[in-house]
């Protein structure tokens, strides 16, 4: 367990002291309770605010119509999105504030957990390079084969936090500027959870926590996850509050017709309905004859996962209030009274806190230390949102963490910030896997991959990696990774690896001569220095003994033996924001390799290695532009350390590793189209042309050139990425082609 920290900077000069003792009461009514005046000559209202997911936003057109008619409440209770609406009423906001936070949130960035890649460290972006792209199952003692849930809220808490504690912050919801109450329910023992104090965001996060989707939230015993199992409108809550009265806004699920349930997945949620539907109306059917109920016709016009149709709810939620009108009339207030009711919640808000002590609450498996690194938010400022979001997103995108957040804390007269950073659920020890496949009228490439990776070596993130693949590449790769300081910017990586690897010998007309098959043994040592998260340059020497051999066919070449040995140096810029379906970025590397004799090869020769790819989508449209120079210095470059080029956006029009010379290069332009952004329709139709080809001179390379390119489909499936499509060139017959995996990176787990 990693220690508590703070950051706290102790400032020694009288005036600073001074200044503080005087700005101390301010602070104080900033953290302690609101104060507004006894309500005595009208009912106490509550509002209560039902669960719906995206349903909810209806809340707010009811929100509307009652601010125009002037009708206060006194008290707020929600389930789930009612919790989220809630809370954002409960710290001051109205309607229009309301609306504004909903059209500003990116929903679907908000429920994806995942760092953009641009973001990641090196080391996570060599697991694309090794084509891992499956799940990571957690393995080993107090550990979690998987997630408790496919979201861990890293992004939304976020949103809820800064949203709320730019207003006002306790820890006491009955001192907010209304009273509030959040709904949860507790997986384990299947009882309400009613939360009244702690993290408001925690708060609305453990409310709408959607068994499966969101990760339960954990207060004292309970693991909680959404109110609405228990109590999707919480009348009684209310009630319990002190409401003499209550409005309520159901914006409830519709329970699907019989010739709706047609398959596994619509039962599923109709079973979820029941539940909902069945408590809901046990709360209406209680509520008192002063009480109201309001019931937006949403029908199934909006489901509870359509986040964009705001501007359908807020109609639908004003007109359900207009239709009550009448009943709700006797509730509003002339408008001074109004006016005086709205001011004493103004007065409860502060504004930004300001930051006293900056304090770490270290559950990962970094050190103190190395977390540290990431955090730049300083004490004495009022705190900056946008500065503190970038550290957790740093701190987050270091891997394997499950959550890294902010919370705003007391000490006495002091507000500070503590971030908190938990390791991830599934421990540290983990089972990866991969997939290649590619199939053509031609031949079939396959390669499946499997592996261990243990990420807790020490407290700067060592690991170990153990790496297996089976297939027409068969290999075995493992490595160290040793941080060498607590900014995590140098690193010393040993690693050996022996692999197999076919090389296809073609004739013009597209047939096959032979196969030589390639075996090497290898090992290297390389040292590494990270600019941020987006350059690196990596120094090394790699040692390797093998034999190529002729498996079928009787080309010109005698099965022989060698040794190697060489020095690289390389520089790796990756800013792509996707290895196998990229929407933006860029990503370049340059690598020079030196073999000597005196180091025990058995030719000295030298390789420079060039390439570069970029992408840019403009809505739809996706365009790319790439190229690979990959050129032999020297005329005795030995066939073993040849290139070789030919599969998807590698010379598209012949079969992968069928073109093989000590020279390899082309040039590539694409274009891409969505299609389909989910369903199991594919994604996108895109086309590439592409010019180059293998040549024993250099300068051969262009002015020789091949013509070729493709057309194909492309979707992200549940195994990995998928590409189906025809590759062509101007002198062979068309290539129907079925990709699975990496269009990036080698197929082998070798050097080449």
């Amino acid at each position: 367990m990693a220690r508590n920290r703070s950051l706290a900077t102790v400032v020694s000069l009288s005036a600073l002291l001074t200044m503080t003792a005087l700005l101390s009461s301010s602070v104080l009514a900033a953290t302690s309770q609101c104060i507004k005046d006894e309500v005595t000559t009208r009912p106490k209202i509550g509002l209560v605010l039902g669960g719906g997911g995206a349903r909810g936003f209806a809340h707010i057109g009811v929100l509307q119509k009652l601010e125009e008619m002037r009708i206060p409440y006194d008290y707020i209770a929600g389930t789930s999105m009612g919790s989220i609406v809630g809370a954002l009423l409960a710290v001051g906001m109205e309607s229009d504030e309301l609306e504004q936070v909903v059209r500003d949130a990116d929903w679907d960035k908000l429920f994806k957990d995942k760092t953009a890649r641009e973001n990641v460290p090196f080391r996570r972006k060599a697991d694309d390079d090794l084509g891992l792209f499956g799940p990571k199952l957690g393995i080993g003692k107090n550990s979690s084969l998987l997630p408790k849930g496919m979201v861990s809220g890293q992004k939304i808490v976020f949103m809820f936090e800064s949203v709320t504690s730019q207003r006002m912050e306790t820890s006491n919801f009955d001192h907010l500027a209304i009273p509030y109450r959040a709904i949860a329910t507790d997986i384990v023992s299947g009882k309400m959870v009613i939360i009244g104090d702690g993290e408001l965001s925690m708060a609305m996060r453990a409310s709408m926590s959607v068994p499966g989707v969101f990760d339960p939230v954990r207060r004292e015993n309970a693991m909680l996850v959404d109110g609405g199992l228990v109590r999707n409108l919480p009348v009684d809550v209310a009630k319990d509050m002190g409401a003499d009265v209550v409005i309520a806004i159901d914006v409830g699920t519709k329970l699907a017709d019989a010739d709706e349930l047609s398959n596994v997945l619509g039962i599923i949620y109709q079973m979820s309905g029941l539940l909902t539907v069945k408590n809901t109306n046990a709360q209406i059917q209680a509520m008192g004859e002063n009480d109201i109920l309001i019931s937006p016709a949403i029908g199934n016009l909006i489901s509870s996962a359509e986040f964009s149709k705001l501007d359908v709810a807020l109609p639908l939620g004003y007109a359900a209030a207009e239709s009550v009108q009448a009943q709700l009339e006797k509730y509003s207030l002339p408008e001074a009274e109004y006016k005086a009711w709205r001011q004493q919640i103004k007065n409860c808000i502060k504004g930004p806190p300001r930051v006293d002590f900056v304090r770490l609450d270290n559950n990962s498996r970094f050190s103190d230390e190395v977390i540290l690194n990431f955090i730049t938010v300083q004490a004495g400022n009022e705190l900056d949102l946008d500065q503190l979001d970038q550290d957790l997103r740093q701190i987050y995108g270091l891997g394997f963490i499950r959550q890294a957040r902010y919370s705003i804390v007391e000490e006495g007269d002091r507000q500070g910030v503590q971030i908190t950073v938990f390791q991830d659920e599934r421990g540290k020890q983990f089972i990866e896997t991969g997939l290649d496949l590619s199939f053509s009228g031609r031949g079939t490439d396959f390669n499946i991959r499997g592996g261990y990776l243990n990420t807790g070596l020490d407290d700067r993130g060592a690991e170990f990696r153990a790496l297996v693949q089976f297939g027409e590449s068969p290999g075995l790769l493992a490595d160290y990774y040793k941080p060498l300081d607590d900014g995590l910017k140098y690193n010393f990586r040993p690693g050996i690896s022996i692999f197999s690897r076919p090389m296809l010998i073609f004739d013009g007309n597209g047939d096959a001569l032979a196969e030589l098959r390639l075996d090497e043994v290898g090992a290297s040592v390389t040292l590494g220095r990270e600019f941020g998260r987006h350059a690196a340059v990596y120094a090394g020497i790699t040692r390797y003994a093998g034999k190529m051999d002729i498996t079928v066919g009787n080309p010109n070449l005698t099965p022989f033996n060698f040794q190697g040995s060489e020095i690289f140096l390389e520089f790796q810029f990756d800013r792509l924001d996707d290895r196998y379906l990229p929407r933006k970025g860029m990503y370049s590397n340059l690598k020079y390799s030196t073999s000597l004799e005196s180091l025990g090869a058995d030719t000295s020769f030298n390789q420079l290695e060039f390439s570069l790819f970029g992408t840019h989508t403009f809505g739809l449209h996706n365009f790319m532009l790439g190229g690979q120079y990959n050129i032999s210095l020297d005329d005795n470059t030995p066939i073993y350390a040849w290139y070789t080029g030919g599969g998807f956006l590698n010379m598209s029009g012949f079969e992968p590793n069928s073109l093989v010379g000590p020279n390899f290069g082309q040039l590539m332009t694409g274009y891409r189209y969505q299609v389909a952004k989910s369903g199991f329709l594919p994604g996108y139709v895109g086309a590439t042309l592409e010019y180059g080809n293998v040549t024993l001179n250099r300068s051969d390379l262009f002015r020789n050139g091949r013509l070729n390119g493709s057309a194909y489909l492309a979707y992200r499936s549940p195994i990995g990425p998928v590409y189906l499509g025809i590759g062509w060139s101007k002198e062979r017959s068309a290539i129907y082609f079925i990709r699975i995996g990496s269009i990036f990176g080698p197929r082998s787990l070798g050097r080449r």
